[in-house]
């Protein structure tokens, strides 16, 4: 009989070797370095811990959960990906000056574009997870998605000024 502990760790090791497949498939995209590739698998991994941890995932959830969630991050990856490369704020901002209004205003209807499929993605992954889930178990997987990303950006903050101090003093 496999202990609760056990269990935990060999979904995660399942899980954290899922992810390398998957992200060694998706590899051959040139546009990424091999550190952001790295850095990008650790996040994934690390979420994986911390989910797999947090939700106590019984073997039987996490066989149904885990492929649908890297059905779903692969697409929800591919749309990021897409916004990226058609919508850089840096290069929009670059050219501010010399932009028109109408491609100001094509800038801000594809970005809503993007937004509309990540909310439309989002909301067949939730009607995908209550094939698995109960709503309450659902609610906390959003939290701890949530929580492990508001940990990861302040893990990440630069010590001194942030943003928004620097902005307003502009």
């Amino acid at each position: 009989m496999m202990t609760t502990i056990t269990k935990k760790l060999l979904i995660t090791i399942l899980m954290a070797t899922t992810l390398t497949a998957v992200s060694a498939q998706n590899g051959d995209n040139k546009n990424q370095s091999g550190t952001y590739d790295q850095c990008k698998q650790q996040f994934k991994s690390e979420k994986v811990a911390y989910i797999t941890s947090g939700m106590g995932l019984t073997v039987e959830e996490a066989q149904k959960f885990w492929p649908l969630y890297n059905k779903f991050d692969a697409i929800f990856d591919s749309i990021g990906e897409a916004r990226r490369v058609n919508y850089s704020r840096k290069e929009c901002m670059k050219n501010y000056d010399k932009m028109t209004d109408a491609k100001a205003g094509d800038i801000i209807a594809k970005s809503f574009e993007y937004d509309d499929q990540e909310l439309a993605t989002r909301r067949r992954y939730h009607e995908e997870l209550s094939n698995i889930f109960s709503q309450k178990k659902i609610l906390l997987y959003y939290h701890l998605e949530h929580e492990f990303r508001r940990q990861k950006i302040s893990d990440n903050k630069p010590a001194g000024n942030s943003f928004g101090k620097s902005f307003k003093n502009n």
